[in-house]
């Protein structure tokens, strides 16, 4: 799914949602350790989107589609978050602005899933949704767009991947030892 095709999605069905907002948002949930039942997710999609109203069938099939579009940004051989922003075409003060929403939603899906067991984010990831946090807060205004800009825009986008990731691998369940894999020395 691309950024037009969320836009869409956004505006038929979610329109107080950017695009940016709603990828964000899955990104979130995904970040906090929220699993992708089968025939549950649409239930959690209602209660988060729709304040607990079902979703028409054609918004939960854009959503099915832009979960899957998130979701493999968290399978092993990628570990790439996709950022949802227009494309690299359109002016520097609409992206930054884009991933400053992504950021917002972000933190409202990371928020929406439940601790598990209540462990605090230490270090690395809690620093990560601190970032996060203060990259949600941009205000991007300039009068001529030049190359540093571009550069620290593209550095910021880099951040945020590598936040979004850090956290996503702290909220992992801790591996479960296989009592026949233990050795007795």
């Amino acid at each position: 799914m691309n950024y037009t095709q969320a836009a869409e999605l956004c505006q038929n069905f979610f329109p107080d949602l950017t695009p940016s907002e709603l990828a964000g948002m899955i990104h979130g949930l995904f970040g906090h350790g929220f699993v992708i039942e089968a025939g549950r997710w649409q239930q959690h999609m209602s209660e988060y989107l729709a304040s607990g109203e079902p979703l028409p069938e054609p918004a939960l099939e854009g959503l099915e589609q832009l979960i899957a579009f998130c979701q493999k940004d968290y399978q092993a051989d990628s570990f790439s978050i996709d950022l949802m922003k227009p494309e690299d075409d359109y002016p520097l003060e609409q992206r930054a602005k884009a991933i400053g929403e992504w950021c917002q939603g972000y933190l409202v899906g990371y928020g929406l899933v439940p601790s598990k067991d209540n462990k605090e984010l230490e270090g690395e990831s809690k620093e990560a949704l601190q970032d996060i946090g203060e990259i949600a807060k941009i205000d991007f205004e300039m009068s001529e767009p030049d190359e540093a800009m571009e550069k620290a825009f593209v550095t910021v986008c880099e951040h945020i991947k590598m936040s979004a990731l850090i956290l996503f691998q702290a909220n992992q369940p801790e591996p479960i030892p296989d009592p026949e894999q233990q050795q007795i020395h």
